[in-house]
């Protein structure tokens, strides 16, 4: 895009740097936009048209995202973050490997009507909040506790919003779970699309809180 300047927020106080070339999702409370750059950036810094390539990318209704899988397919996301209810509506029934959340303002959220989203294929979670309590990174291997394989396709995360608000302490446990000829679990709660997902009779189901 040809914009002079796109800001996800005015400061440039975080020393975090992202290396190399990565896609970054901008989420505001407005329409977020996502951007592929190709040189290092600062956390929550400005980002220039001169660095990145950046495109809108509006937000699916909740019933859609629910019903069908997510347009979101990245081996790895970066999400840079001030509405920690459009960032469950951004990534629920996406499908990334590593996933990165960084919450770019100072102020502890109060939890989004979402309960929670859903990412599936998920292997990695790193998420900091660098203006509210810095130098804390939670950084979270999923599966690592029962010894689900990161070939493994059949998994999916659910990942409660309290985690997009500011938490000082993340928890992770995983499941191994069978799946019915309808493809449906024994979490009524949770609601996911299985497109894209091989057949199978059992999937690794890792919730985080």
């Amino acid at each position: 895009m040809g914009f002079m300047a796109l800001y996800c927020i005015l400061c440039l106080v975080m020393p975090t740097l992202l290396h190399g070339e990565i896609t970054l999702a901008c989420v505001r409370e407005h329409s977020p936009f996502i951007c592929v750059c190709t040189q290092d950036l600062v956390a929550c810094s400005v980002i220039n048209s001169s660095e990145c390539d950046c495109v809108d990318h509006p937000l699916s209704m909740p019933q859609q995202q629910a019903e069908g899988p997510g347009t979101l397919q990245y081996k790895r996301l970066t999400v840079w973050y001030t509405s920690p209810l459009n960032v469950a509506r951004l990534l629920n029934n996406s499908e990334v490997r590593h996933l990165v959340l960084v919450k770019c303002d100072p102020t502890e959220e109060e939890l989004p009507p979402l309960d929670h989203f859903v990412v599936r294929r998920l292997e990695r979670l790193s998420v900091s909040y660098p203006f509210l309590r810095p130098g804390q990174i939670h950084d979270v291997v999923l599966g690592r506790e029962v010894g689900a394989p990161y070939h493994e396709e059949a998994r999916i995360a659910v990942i409660h919003t309290a985690v997009l608000a500011g938490k000082a302490e993340l928890k992770a446990y995983t499941v191994k779970t069978e799946v019915d000829s309808k493809g449906m679990m024994s979490f009524p709660n949770v609601f996911m699309s299985h497109e894209g997902l091989p057949e199978m009779s059992r999937m690794f189901v890792t919730f985080v809180y």
